[in-house]
Formats: structure tokens, sequence, C-alpha cells
């Protein structure tokens, strides 16, 4: 869904306790700080969806020369560097590991808000502070937290599951959405899985059929392997894919995927 991993957004972060000693008439921007707006390649993110997949609560914290977060659904906190040159205009950044992940910015603050753009990876530097259509910016406000230095959200317990006991309560059908599809997944008691993807956009259910698959599934340490037997699409058949769980109820289920990808998955009926 995201072009830039969690990891990315903390080190945009990280800009900020560069630019507090760059910038002579701006006050120390050490303390926490929201994210207020997020467009992705321009499409506005929505606020749900920053606490996600971007920083739990949406919020970020500058100690020093380091900026720290907690990263959503394996609660990690990251802290990570930067280089900027605030002799440019508008002043530019670059994040460590620019050259193969994107990273290459402006920036503009103020003693409360501090606005980024960064462009991807195959892109150059942006030259305006936009994020339209296509020109694969992102562009990023942040808001100097009530209180200044309020806390991060604490490190919660991750519950742990037995693999008979979570095989037990993955039994049903899970669905999670993308922005042009719908996806389903039926795990079965017997082992077998069955699996099927509709699209959203009519167009695409006019002249494309939707996909179906089955095969079966299995939990091991606590990691759901699913091996696709059959499916409507071809390029699907004999492949493996995985997901580590988090957390799961009867309601929902967290799990990171074999790219490092959060997924949220609701239980259906």
């Amino acid at each position: 869904m995201h072009r830039y991993s969690i990891w990315i957004l903390s080190l945009i972060a990280s800009l900020l306790p560069g630019l507090a000693a760059e910038i002579a008439s701006a006050q120390s921007l050490d303390g926490t700080w929201e994210i207020t707006a997020v467009i992705d390649n321009g499409r506005v993110v929505d606020p749900t969806d920053v606490s996600m997949y971007y920083a739990v609560d949406g919020r970020v914290a500058v100690r020093g020369q380091q900026v720290e977060l907690v990263v959503p659904m394996t609660f990690q906190r990251k802290q990570l560097p930067f280089i900027v040159d605030a002799t440019k205009s508008p002043m530019t950044f670059d994040l460590a590991g620019a050259e193969r992940t994107g990273g290459r910015g402006i920036f503009m603050a103020s003693k409360d808000t501090l606005l980024l753009c960064l462009s991807s990876r195959d892109q150059n530097r942006p030259t305006s502070f936009s994020s339209q259509p296509g020109s694969g910016n992102m562009l990023v406000t942040l808001r100097r937290a009530a209180g200044g230095n309020s806390p991060l959200p604490t490190t919660p317990n991750i519950p742990s599951y037995q693999d008979e006991q979570l095989r037990r309560m993955l039994v049903g059908t899970w669905g999670h959405q993308d922005t042009d599809s719908v996806h389903y997944m039926t795990l079965n008691n017997d082992g077998t899985v069955n699996e099927r993807m509709t699209w959203k956009d009519q167009f695409k259910q006019l002249f494309h059929q939707d996909v179906q698959s089955t095969g079966n599934w299995q939990v091991q340490d606590g990691v759901v392997t699913i091996t696709i037997a059959q499916s409507t699409d071809k390029e699907l058949r004999g492949q493996t894919g995985s997901f580590r769980v988090r957390s799961i109820n009867g309601s929902e289920l967290s799990a990171v995927d074999d790219n490092g990808q959060v997924r949220q998955e609701w239980k259906g009926p």
C-alpha cells in the first residue's frame, strides 16, 4: 500500500534535531511531534492509516541527534541518522541509504510546525512543497505535541500463542482490502485454504474475473504458511506465502508477512 516502510518515515522525522542546530532563529525542536497530514503521490493518507502503518499514535520523539518512534503492530522502537544542508533554498535533506530507498527532500519549519517533501527512489529531489499524482513525492506535516515532551506509547506485552491454540483461533474467513481489490482467506479446520480476490473497479469487474485459489495451510512457531495448489491465476499456482501473527481475537487479526508488511485482517461471517 505504501512506497515507504516505517523506518523511512522515522528517518524523515530525524531531520528535526539537525534543523534546530542549523537555524539560529528557531528554538530547540527536541520533544514529541505529531504527524498531522501525509499526502503520498497525490493521495491523502487517512489519519487512521498514519497510526496503523507509520507510527503508533502518529507521533515521533526527538532526543538530541536521534528520533524515536514506535512501529505499529511490531511495537519496536526505532532510532535512525540524516544529512541536512541548510545553505540551500529551500533547505535539503538526504536520508541514510537514499540511493537505494529514495528520501531526497526539502523542508521548512517554524517554532511548532515542520513541513517535509521527499521523493521516491527513482525521482529527483522535489523542487516545491507539493505531491501531485504521478510525481512520486510524499508531503508530510508535523506539529509539536501539546506539552512538548509527552512520552511515546509504552511498548505493550505482545501476546504469545501455542501453535495448536493459534490454529484453532485462525479457523474461519478473514479479509482485508487494498486500493484495487478485496481479499478473502478461509482457513479450514482440515488444513485446506480457499482464497478469493475481487476487484473494486467496475471496469475490472467487467473484463477481469475474480481470482480464486485453493491450497493448504499450517502453523509452526507462530508462523502461518499457505501453499497454493490450484488457482484461476496460473502465476499463483505452486506459490507459498507466510505471515507471523502478532495478535488475534474474535474479530481482528494483526500480522507481519514475509515481505515485512503489516497485515490487518477482519473476521468474516
